[in-house]
């Protein structure tokens, strides 16, 4: 069979992504495996496997010790191979107490190894590709010495059977006198499951000379089988190797992947391994002609009915495959319309293969599509770590018909990052990260090319361009992103501002009352701005007489550049307002999922040309800007208050209350996207007597209340800064306004219930409000049950047990206010530490642990405090007088005085108290002191102790 392979370094690349199996054992480093179908089988059977890393490192070299115990595994089987041992050294440099020694030792029984003339073995030294074949030459039957794999010239032998059937299958660059890497010791392994074995009729040896000569029965013979295992790998009446020692592996060679492409299937222990496919026989990175195809086939005769299939759905025209046929793959039909074609072109992989028996062709396309990864999700105890994506819509309109809720597992993968994937049978099929490069576009050919510099790229046939070829600006700067064959796939600006997107509220012209041109602006961060414009833009709008709801037909969000002499200049963006306000429809928005639903019956309107679909995509980086109003409140969408989240992971979860159906105009929405498949920024007009409007838990902040800062003031604001944990991050130096109250303990100094917040307001990097988030509270005392279950209240009376997300989020303060991450293995039993915790769905996706790490100094073995309250808190100068309640006698406690002002909390000192024998309440006096008066200044004093507080003022 020919085998013919156009632009070979392309398709290193390209057969990355689209080499696929289903059901396959899957390591670390599976992108770098070349030889995948080899691996894959050769470690689901045993004798080959990875690493405890889960990795393959199909690249390091083998060495002799290791070919051994991949011989005895093919031949014994992993079990029983695992058992060999050695009662003596094999070999002088092999002591039995060797790892590979009871592998070295049968090999070297059964004549299929041997060792160096000084009787060494070397087991730790590489191993040549001739002498691993002249190896598994001697395990399929062959004999070395009526074989001549002896003498001077060995290798020449060895090398010529073991190419003539077909050992070194899979690897055209075979080099016998290098050392075998990993993976290429599992495909030779591999191509020797499907060899046939060998025997050899009686041997008559001699002695001549003193050497021993054999003089008959010099031929190998295949071995015959008729026994039931025939057809397990080949159906011949012969003995492949694996019909013989791998009976439970089956090999079904007529069968076609996801793709169409011919396909073997392996089968082990009934469960299969993988579906791989064949090598093709004709390779292309782009379209090509059927004339092409027939001369590259070598064929004599033509094909006129080849099936072609394009990402793995069939085209309604056969292909007729003939000498000078200049009809293109493309040309074909993909449906009953006579207009419709084969999506094929730049980038797309077209495979021809050639059945010789029969003549018959198949033609395989599949298309390297590009987009954004939108989800990342961790592995679980019950679940793979996979990715969603979001795609990125092609300039033709073409889709691969990707879900919003396909899965993919995989790792290494990060939230927006540019991705190629191919797609077929409804599922994706492989992700690969895009290659990029960066320039000034110096020049453009409409749906062609572009230039970065002096570098042309062309466009692949699946281009997308980030809002649009037409926004394309010579002298801007781009990033291109490459699929695997080099074209250009998706083109995007370096760098774009979101702060410079509003929503045009309204505008005036010079012919008001005041003469000035102005607009008035909803901005990216949902402050009301109105600006004075360059010019008169009363007729650029259409529609703008008066103050525009979000989502109206006319609506536009648009670009606002500040010019030299302070005014600004304003330009309409492609605005999507999609007629979402009727009673049927169905509009959903929910907190860290990437689609937005617009409408369940995907309701349009051909007459309105801003009409969105009826489903959008949004990214970590797509900004809300929600407007809320309540119209049962006698409140209009005029007086919305508006806050923006940035990110999926940080918007409100918006949904019909389901009290009844919603009013006409109850939600008004404008989106534009950059990109035709992911939402840049989104405004929202939302009526809060039909639709419920909450924050997600990923949008939670907390503080460490311990890091407050005494208050700064500057030329435009007065705030304190504190070290906060803000969507799942932790950041130093949260600015705070002086007016919104954080602290987390009540006016008598206990905790409150509801510490975390959501729905942060800022104006010029400063917080100015906060919403408390109600699925939250606070308690004292912890305890870990295992990493799934945690014990709240630990010690104190009200203990409750509750699970933890597989995907929460725990972190840790320590008494100075100072945030780490961790996870539930870090958690301490302590009936002392302060514990907030949020939840979703009945379990904690959030928990902040307070820890005290002195709290528990005692003298003697009393056990663990378990203090009900303080009491009788006085002071008169310099005496403090307190009564410490539930205490144990002779046990320490320590007592710690705080002062409290304005936010700020300062520790002035620590006491020990011992508990009182014969009693379960303790008096102490404390010299503190003389103490500030500070209750004029709202201020208080603290004693804690034990989980503990009580306040007082002097």
């Amino acid at each position: 069979m020919k085998k013919f392979l156009s632009l070979v370094l392309a398709l290193v690349m390209t057969m990355s992504l689209v080499t696929v199996s289903a059901g396959a054992k899957d390591f670390s480093d599976d992108d770098s495996i070349t030889y995948q179908e080899a691996v894959d089988v050769i470690s689901e059977i045993g004798v080959v496997d990875g690493y405890t890393g889960g990795d393959f490192k199909p690249t390091d070299v083998l060495t002799r010790g290791a070919a051994a115990k991949i011989i005895c595994n093919l031949i014994l089987g992993p079990t029983t191979a695992s058992a060999l041992s050695a009662s003596s050294a094999p070999f002088k440099d092999v002591p039995v107490s060797n790892t590979f020694a009871g592998y070295i030792t049968y090999c070297a029984q059964e004549k299929i190894i041997n060792g160096y003339p000084d009787g060494t073995f070397r087991p730790t030294g590489t191993l040549t590709g001739n002498a691993f074949m002249k190896m598994l030459l001697g395990a399929l039957g062959y004999d070395s010495a009526v074989e001549s794999y002896t003498g001077p010239n060995w290798s020449v032998a060895v090398i010529k059977q073991a190419a003539g059937i077909g050992l070194d299958d899979g690897n055209d660059e075979f080099v016998g006198s290098k050392a075998v890497t990993r993976e290429e010791a599992a495909l030779y392994a591999f191509n020797m499951l499907q060899a046939t074995m060998v025997e050899y009729d009686a041997k008559t040896s001699v002695d001549i000379n003193g050497a021993t000569v054999t003089i008959a029965g010099d031929k190998a013979k295949e071995i015959e089988n008729t026994s039931r295992t025939d057809g397990y790998i080949d159906d011949d009446n012969k003995m492949q190797f694996a019909e013989r020692y791998f009976t439970d592996l089956r090999l079904t060679t007529d069968t076609t992947d996801d793709f169409g492409r011919p396909a073997n299937t392996w089968r082990f222990k009934g469960v299969e391994v993988g579906t791989f496919a064949k090598t093709a026989d004709a390779t292309y990175t782009a379209d090509v002609k059927l004339g092409q195809i027939y001369s590259d086939l070598g064929m004599s005769d033509k094909d006129e009915a080849a099936p072609v299939f394009v990402d793995g759905v069939e085209a309604s025209e056969s292909a007729k495959v003939s000498k000078g046929n200049d009809l293109k793959v493309s040309e074909l039909k993909f449906t009953n319309s006579p207009v419709a074609k084969c999506n094929v072109g730049n980038g797309t992989l077209v495979e021809a293969y050639l059945d010789e028996d029969t003549n018959d062709v198949t033609i395989v396309a599949i298309n390297t599509y590009v987009a954004e990864v939108n989800k990342v999700v961790a592995e679980t105890n019950s679940k793979d770590a996979y990715i969603t994506l979001s795609e990125l819509a092609a300039e033709n309109g073409a889709t691969s018909g990707l879900r919003a809720n396909d899965e993919f597992e995989t790792t290494g993968f990060e939230n927006d990052q540019i991705v190629l994937f191919t797609y077929a049978n409804n599922e994706i099929q492989s992700v690969k990260a895009a290659e990029s490069a960066e320039g000034t576009l110096t020049r453009k050919v409409s749906g062609k090319s572009i230039n970065l510099g002096e570098t042309k790229y062309d466009f692949s046939k699946m281009y997308s361009v980030d809002g649009g070829e037409s926004s394309l600006g010579i002298d801007s700067e781009y990033v291109v992103y490459l699929d695997a064959n080099g074209y250009a796939i998706y083109v995007e600006e370096t760098e774009y501002n979101i702060a410079d997107y509003a929503y045009l509220r309204a505008l005036q012209g010079s012919s008001v009352a005041f003469a000035s041109d102005k607009a008035a602006l909803i901005t990216y961060d949902g402050k009301m701005k109105t600006v004075d414009t360059k010019e008169d833009y009363t007729n650029d709008f259409a529609g703008y007489g008066s103050e525009l709801q979000i989502g109206n037909p006319k609506s536009e969000i648009v670009l606002v550049k500040e010019t030299s002499k302070g005014e600004y200049r304003l330009k309409d963006l492609d605005t999507k307002n999609p007629s979402i306000a009727k009673a049927e429809d169905s509009f959903e928005l929910r907190n860290g999922v990437a689609r937005i639903n617009l409408t369940n019956k995907g309701v349009t309107n051909a007459s309105d040309a801003k009409q969105g679909t009826d489903y959008i995509y949004a990214d970590s980086k797509t900004v809300f800007v929600v407007g809320t109003y309540d119209s049962g409140a006698r409140e209009n969408w005029k007086d919305a208050t508006y806050r923006a989240y940035t990110g999926i992971n940080n918007a409100p979860t918006i949904v019909d209350d389901n009290d009844s159906s919603p009013a006409t105009n109850a939600i008004g929405m404008s989106y534009y996207c950059r990109n035709k498949g992911v939402a840049t920024i989104v405004y929202l007009s939302v009526d809060e007597a039909d639709y419920k409007v909450t924050g997600g838990n990923n949008d939670v902040i907390f503080f460490a209340f311990e890091s407050g800062s005494k208050k700064i003031e500057d030329s435009d604001n007065e705030y304190y800064t504190y070290n906060a944990v803000v969507d799942g991050k932790i950041v130093e130096g949260v600015k705070v306004d002086a007016s919104v109250k954080i602290d987390n303990r009540t006016s008598n100094g206990s905790f409150s219930s509801n510490v975390v917040f959501t729905g942060a307001d800022y104006d010029d990097g400063v917080i100015t409000g906060l919403d408390k988030l109600g699925n939250s509270g606070t308690v004292t005392g912890i305890n870990k049950v295992n990493n799934e279950n945690v014990v709240l209240g630990y010690g104190n009376g009200s203990e409750s047990t509750y699970v933890v997300a597989d995907d929460a989020k725990i972190f840790f303060i320590d008494d100075d206010g100072t945030i780490t991450e961790g996870a539930v293995s870090n958690i301490r039993r302590s009936d002392e530490d302060v514990v907030t915790y949020v939840l979703e769905d009945g379990q904690i996706s959030y928990l902040f642990i307070q820890q005290y790490f002195e709290d528990n100094d005692q003298s003697s073995s009393g056990g663990r405090q378990e203090l009900t309250s303080i009491t009788g808190v006085t002071y008169s100068a310099p005496n403090l007088t307190l009564t410490l309640n539930g205490t144990n006698a002779g046990q320490n406690y320590k007592v710690t005085l705080k002062m409290i002002v304005a936010g700020v909390t300062t520790e002035l000192g620590t006491y020990t108290v011992t508990g009182a024998t014969g009693a379960t309440s303790t008096t102490a006096v404390l010299s503190v002191g003389t103490l500030a008066s500070i209750a004029a200044s709202g201020g208080i004093y603290m004693v804690s102790c034990g989980g503990q507080n009580a306040t007082f003022t002097a």
